[in-house]
């Protein structure tokens, strides 16, 4: 296992490995409370691993939750405080571990999605921008129009045309 504290494990086997050179009666006391130091440290440290691991697993469980929710709610109000609320966190903690697990805020990660949707949607229906800015929870077919442009460098028609030229 990993350990943060190379430092005292060494110092400890060295105190072992002088003890046992010199041993003598008094030596083998502390030969046995050097064993016992070891154990001590590897436990906790041991036991410190798994209490880390066991939260990164609770976060990992939280996140992917909070993905669902947001897919499953995608023309909605995707707030921080909404989604953190669909997760049972406050808004602080989960924006925390989310920037933290996927690199990224929410904002960010939500337009990403919506953008998504919206691609999908530019290409396999007949809806009009409008439609689709709400079916993908933009305010208002010029702010998504706005966003798309700003993130794909082009507006959502002139992508759907490139798109559908390369098709033909």
């Amino acid at each position: 296992f990993k350990t943060e504290d190379f430092d005292r494990y060494e110092s400890i086997f060295k105190k072992l490995v002088k003890a046992y050179d010199a041993l003598s009666e008094k030596e083998e006391i502390l030969l046995q409370s050097l064993v016992l130091e070891l154990i001590y440290t590897l436990s906790n440290d041991a036991e410190g691993q798994m209490r880390k691991s066991q939260f990164k697993k609770n976060n990992y469980m939280l996140i992917e939750r909070s993905i669902e929710y947001i897919k499953a709610h995608l023309a909605e109000d995707l707030s921080l405080e909404k989604v953190a609320a669909a997760v049972s966190l406050s808004p602080i903690h989960f924006h925390n571990i989310f920037k933290k697990a996927l690199s990224k805020t929410l904002h960010v990660y939500v337009e990403e999605q919506r953008i998504k949707k919206a691609i999908d949607l530019l290409l396999t229906t007949e809806l009009n921008l409008t439609e689709i800015s709400y079916e993908c929870g933009f305010s208002s077919q010029s702010y998504f129009s706005y966003v798309f442009k700003r993130r794909m460098k082009t507006t959502p028609r002139k992508y759907a045309q490139e798109i559908n030229k390369t098709k033909a």
